[in-house]
């Protein structure tokens, strides 16, 4: 019965037909998986605007978080939901969006994120083989963002593939697309979206295969404080130690090596 259950929401789950396709596909193009900028064109900047699904997707990107507040950078964060859709822990499903922002806002604490913001979108509940999107259309998502994200000079978010293919990661990544559709390559805010390319990745299947890497940051030095902020979802621990098949620290030291694809130059990055 599972298994047929897997695959009946498998093929009645349209990105799963966009995943094949796009790995079809990949193996037509060619990526150069050698270079990749280093921190140094990103100094100077003052504000830096995170959009995410749900709590605890900071760290994907909190070695980056980490090198920006060092850098007395603001940084806010944007939330879609507050992952009332997510796994329970030891709590119910009506108090799980309330636990699990109050843990985001503990995680936030500890990175130096200057300012949380919870969009208001319900998670939906997953089955055991699927997962969902909000339901909002990404024109409306965009419209909301576009108030936060106009003095933004770097945006951070999702990868294309939403790196392990979750709908409400690919919505955010699509969003902030169509939000930044309005300016020309030279100008607005630079978007770069994490979990880009990296063949030697140990967590492959995190990966957004088909953003190239254009800035590598080694996180290693803020191990303990990305550590401390992971730990602050106690709710979600047993998802990430399942991710690396060991705990939650084999995580943290799986990710330490972040990379980032260039989404959109704006003024800052435009050569």
């Amino acid at each position: 019965m599972p298994l047929l259950q897997k695959i009946y929401q498998r093929f009645t789950d349209p990105l799963f037909y966009k995943k094949r396709i796009r790995g079809l596909l990949r193996g037509f193009r060619s990526f150069d998986d050698k270079t990749a900028e280093g921190f140094e064109r990103f100094q100077g900047i003052a504000q830096m605007v995170v959009v995410l699904a749900h709590p605890d997707d900071e760290v994907f990107c909190s070695g980056l978080i980490c090198e920006m507040v060092h850098a007395g950078v603001r940084v806010r964060i944007l939330c879609m939901t507050k992952g009332e859709g997510g796994p329970c822990g030891d709590y119910s499903r009506e108090q799980l969006g309330h636990v699990r922002s109050e843990e985001m806002k503990r995680s936030c604490e500890t990175l130096g994120v200057e300012e949380l913001i919870f969009l208001g979108h319900i998670d939906p509940v997953g089955q055991k083989f699927k997962v969902y999107a909000p339901d909002v259309s990404v024109e409306e998502f965009a419209d909301q963002l576009r108030p936060h994200l106009m003095d933004a000079e770097l945006i951070v978010s999702h990868g294309s593939s939403g790196e392990y293919w979750h709908p409400g990661h690919i919505l955010v990544h699509q969003a902030v697309s169509l939000f930044l559709e309005g300016y020309p390559t030279d100008q607005g805010p630079s978007w770069l979206s994490f979990s880009a390319r990296r063949p030697d990745h140990p967590l492959p299947d995190l990966v957004n295969w088909d953003d190239p890497a254009y800035l590598t940051l080694d996180g290693t030095r803020y191990e303990r404080i990305r550590r401390r902020s992971l730990s602050c979802h106690k709710t979600q621990l047993e998802l990430f130690s399942k991710f690396a098949s060991g705990d939650y620290s084999d995580f943290i030291r799986y990710t330490a090596l972040e990379n980032y694809a260039l989404k959109h130059p704006g003024v800052r990055l435009s050569d």
